[in-house]
């Protein structure tokens, strides 16, 4: 059995998958077996892929018959890996040598059913720089005392306050983290068929069964921004409307069928994550997808904790109760603009955001009482 189960889902990635591949075959940690899921690929990437299998044997291919989706062909390389541990790696990116190493020896250690690091890098046109939340240079600073800001246990939950900007906040991502197959297995965790989100839902129901968590930001993952990505397609494409939607309904639905009294705290998470796709959506449509924001709010009555989450709260409240996007950009959109512009001139990125923070919730507070109550 090898130690890890490396699946790569590839589609037309031919630009940067041999950087990808280079990044895997080299890993410190040999016993690792690497299952490429070529969603019927019309560019070159299944002659590389043969030709990188015929010189290294930890390499297993699989062909789709059709086009499946990301979500869909991580489920069949789930399903062919016999790794004690699976990593997830788009293969448009890439990885540091000692990257699976790392997370591997944590999870080991720990008998951790998930292990993630926040030591992601943004490339984009050859530029390296820090994905936003990592925040690896501050934490060593506030932590320099200990190793905190190193490795350790993750004790977050959807009702944990303030992790955002802390060493044990997981990112929603999967590609970030190492997961315990038989955690998986045992918990029959699957992705569904979506172009978005499908990490996100797949990571919240992840949650549900309370999996020994814990980090390690030694181990440093390369993500690579580019303008084909799928990521960037959601700015145009139609689905990404009906795959929002859902993606959102089916956390809500799963919270409140099994952890009823969690339901308010992963609304916060999940109307969050939603909001990054919707704020990012740019189609012409922009209205109707609102006016369907709507229409799945107030169907499913959701709430917000507005003493934990005043801003979010606030927001998804004036979602719920206005058909009109107008009134929702006037409202909340016309907030935001205010305070992000006196807070681009503060240098300090953690000053920034805890100004942004401090004073939406201010606002919002504010405009509770006014408004709403």
């Amino acid at each position: 059995m090898p130690k890890v189960s490396v699946i790569l889902p590839i589609y037309n990635v031919e630009k940067y998958l041999r950087k990808c591949l280079d990044s895997v075959i080299n890993q410190t940690l040999k016993d690792i077996e690497i299952i490429c899921v070529n969603d019927c690929s019309t560019d070159g990437c299944e002659n590389i892929i043969s030709e990188y299998a015929k010189k290294d044997g930890r390499i297993k291919i699989i062909n789709n018959e059709k086009n499946f989706g990301i979500g869909f062909s991580r489920n069949i390389g789930i399903s062919e890996s016999s790794g004690e541990y699976i990593s997830f790696i788009d293969s448009d990116d890439y990885i540091e040598k000692d990257y699976i190493e790392i997370l591997y020896n944590t999870a080991i250690k720990n008998e951790a059913d998930i292990v993630f690091t926040n030591n992601i890098n943004i490339v984009r046109d050859k530029i390296i720089k820090p994905y936003y939340h990592n925040r690896i240079n501050i934490w060593k600073k506030k932590f320099k005392k200990n190793e905190i800001w190193r490795e350790g246990i993750s004790d977050f939950n959807v009702d944990t306050p303030q992790k955002e900007n802390t060493p044990e906040y997981p990112l929603v991502i999967v590609w970030n983290k190492i997961f315990k197959k038989n955690f998986i297995k045992k918990n029959n965790l699957e992705f569904q068929n979506y172009i978005v989100s499908e990490d996100t839902e797949f990571f919240y129901k992840y949650l549900l069964y309370s999996p020994k968590k814990f980090y390690n930001n030694d181990a440093k993952y390369y993500y690579v921004q580019r303008k084909t990505s799928l990521v960037h397609s959601i700015e145009k494409d139609n689905r990404t409307v009906s795959d929002a939607l859902s993606v959102f309904k089916n956390i809500y639905t799963i919270y409140k069928e099994k952890k009823m009294e969690l339901l308010k705290d992963a609304n916060y998470y999940n109307f969050n994550s939603f909001l990054f796709i919707f704020n990012n959506y740019n189609a012409d449509n922009k209205n109707e997808f609102y006016k369907k924001c709507h229409d799945l709010m107030k169907e499913l009555n959701v709430e917000i904790d507005k003493d934990k989450h005043p801003f979010e709260a606030y927001s998804c409240q004036i979602m719920k109760t206005n058909e009109d996007y107008n009134i929702y950009l006037e409202k909340v959109e016309r907030i935001k603009k205010k305070v992000f512009s006196v807070a681009w001139w503060i240098p300090s990125i953690t000053l920034r955001e805890k100004y942004k923070k401090y004073n939406l919730n201010k606002i919002a507070k504010k405009k509770f009482d006014e408004e709403i109550n």
